[in-house]
C-alpha cells in the first residue's frame, strides 16, 4: 500500500539529458513509458544544472544548498572535519521524515568520504553490486558484454530493498541513486530502459506526486571530442534531468536552475529562480578548475590553468560551438584570423560587450587563488594523481592490473 506522505528522489549517475525522450532522444522513444508519464503529468526542468560535474561535489551542493565557491574547501580530498552546513537529510527529519539512502555501499568508501555532509539523521541501505563496473573506473581487457538476467536480478534486489524500506507506517524520504550502468548492460546509455523499469518499482510503494527523477551530473558523450565527466562545464556534463510532480501549474521550466535548489523544489514545492547558476569542476585551489557562470541563454566559463574564457548562447547554439567571448576567428584552414562577427551569424552581437562584462566581473567577485603554499599543494596532489592513472594505464597494458587490485 502506497504511503501518500513519502517522498522520493530517484537519481542516476552521468545521466545525461540527451539520454531521455523526454528532453528529445529518438532511440528510446517509446521505451520510457513511466518516466514519460510522470513528465506528462508533472514540471520538467529544462535547464537543470548540476552545481558540479563530478559525483562527490555535485552530492555536496545537493544536501547542503552550498555552491563550491562558497566553502572553505580547497582541494579534492576527504572530508575531516565537516562544514557548519545544514543537511538537506536533517531538514527533511525535522519535517517528521526517517530518511534513507539506498546506494551500492561501493560510494560509501568513496564518494561519501570526499562529500560527507548528509547529516545524523539517515539510514544508508546498501545494494551491493547493481552497478556494471564500466568505462574509466574499471578497465577490462575487452568490452563487458549484456546479460539480462543480470538486468532482471538487479530490478528485483531494487524492489524487495525498496519494499524493505516502505513496509513500515512511518513517512520515509528515500535518496536512491543508481550507478553509471545497472548490472546486466555494459556502457553508459544501454539501460535506460531498465531506469524506467525502476522507475516503475518506486511507482508502485510512491505516490506519482512524490516521486522526484533526477541525476547527478552528466557526461560528455562525445561533445567537444571528450568522452567521459567530471573535468568540463559544458551542457552534456552539467546540465541534467529533472522531472518533478506538478509544481504550481507549471509543465515547463525553461530558465536555469541549480541542485542546489533541491530541499526547496521537492519539499517546498517552489522553484527559485536564480540570477545567476555556477557549475564548478574543482574547488578553488585546483589547477584544472573550470568555472561556468551562467546568466539567461549565456554561460560564461573560466580556465583557471591558462586563464582563458568562454562564452555560449547555449540556446542559439547548444552544442556551444562557436566561442564568443572572442572577436577574431583564426582560420586554421587558410591560416588567417577573420573577424568572428563576419564569420558566424549571430543576432545579438550589440548585446556582447554588456554580458562580457557582467560575466566577467562576477568571476572576478567569487574567484579566489589561494596562498602559495595552497598553490603548490594543488600541483603535488594534481602530479600525484596523473603518475598514479600513467601506472595504473601500464599496469592494464601489461595485464598485471588484476593483481595489484588485489593486493590492495
Amino acid at each position: 500500500m502506497k504511503n501518500p506522505n513519502s517522498v522520493i528522489l530517484v537519481s542516476k549517475d552521468a545521466l545525461g539529458t540527451f539520454y531521455l525522450p523526454v528532453y528529445g532522444n529518438k532511440y528510446w522513444a517509446g521505451k520510457t513509458p513511466n518516466m514519460d508519464e510522470l513528465a506528462k503529468k508533472g514540471t520538467v526542468f529544462k535547464r537543470h544544472y548540476t552545481a558540479a560535474p563530478s559525483s562527490a561535489m555535485s552530492y555536496f551542493s545537493m544536501w547542503t544548498g552550498v555552491y563550491a565557491h562558497e566553502t572553505n574547501r580547497k582541494d579534492y580530498l576527504p572530508i575531516k572535519t565537516k562544514e557548519p552546513y545544514k543537511s538537506f537529510f536533517d531538514k527533511a527529519f525535522e519535517l517528521g521524515f526517517d530518511c534513507h539512502i539506498i546506494w551500492d555501499s561501493k560510494w560509501m568508501t568513496t564518494a561519501k568520504l570526499y562529500s560527507e555532509c548528509y547529516g545524523e539523521h539517515i539510514t544508508y541501505n546498501d545494494l551491493y553490486e547493481i552497478r556494471q563496473p564500466v568505462g574509466s573506473h574499471q578497465q577490462h581487457k575487452k568490452a563487458v558484454e549484456c546479460n539480462e538476467e543480470k538486468v532482471a536480478e538487479t530490478v528485483s534486489r531494487i524492489r524487495a530493498e525498496i519494499q524493505k524500506i516502505c513496509s513500515a507506517d512511518q513517512k520515509v524520504f528515500i535518496w536512491m541513486h543508481l550507478p553509471h550502468v545497472l548490472n546486466g548492460r555494459n556502457t553508459y546509455g544501454s539501460d535506460i530502459d531498465v531506469y524506467d523499469q525502476v522507475i516503475g518499482v518506486v511507482r508502485e510503494f510512491f505516490c506519482d506526486e512524490n516521486i522526484f527523477v533526477s541525476s547527478d551530473h552528466g557526461n560528455m558523450n562525445g561533445t567537444h571530442n571528450k568522452i567521459g565527466y567530471g573535468f568540463d562545464v559544458y551542457e552534456a556534463a552539467v546540465r541534467i534531468p529533472l522531472i518533478a510532480p506538478r509544481i504550481a501549474g507549471i509543465e515547463e521550466v525553461n530558465y536555469p536552475t541549480s541542485t542546489c535548489d533541491l530541499f526547496e523544489i521537492i519539499f517546498n514545492r517552489s522553484i527559485p529562480q536564480r540570477e545567476i547558476v555556477y557549475s564548478d569542476s574543482a574547488y578553488y585551489c585546483q589547477i584544472n578548475r573550470k568555472l561556468a557562470i551562467i546568466k539567461g541563454n549565456y554561460k560564461y566559463i573560466y580556465n583557471r590553468r591558462d586563464h582563458t574564457e568562454e562564452l555560449y548562447d547555449v540556446i542559439f547554439d547548444p552544442a556551444e560551438n562557436v566561442n564568443l567571448i572572442i572577436d577574431y576567428k583564426y582560420d586554421t584552414d587558410r591560416h588567417l584570423s577573420c573577424p568572428t562577427q563576419e564569420m558566424y551569424f549571430y543576432d545579438k552581437w550589440d548585446k556582447l560587450p554588456k554580458i562580457r562584462k557582467e560575466l566577467r566581473a562576477e568571476r572576478v567577485r567569487i574567484w579566489r587563488e589561494g596562498s602559495l603554499y595552497n598553490k603548490v599543494h594543488a600541483y603535488y596532489l594534481h602530479f600525484s594523481k596523473t603518475s598514479w592513472r600513467l601506472v595504473r594505464t601500464f599496469l592494464h597494458t601489461h595485464g598485471i592490473e588484476y593483481s595489484i587490485h588485489k593486493a590492495k
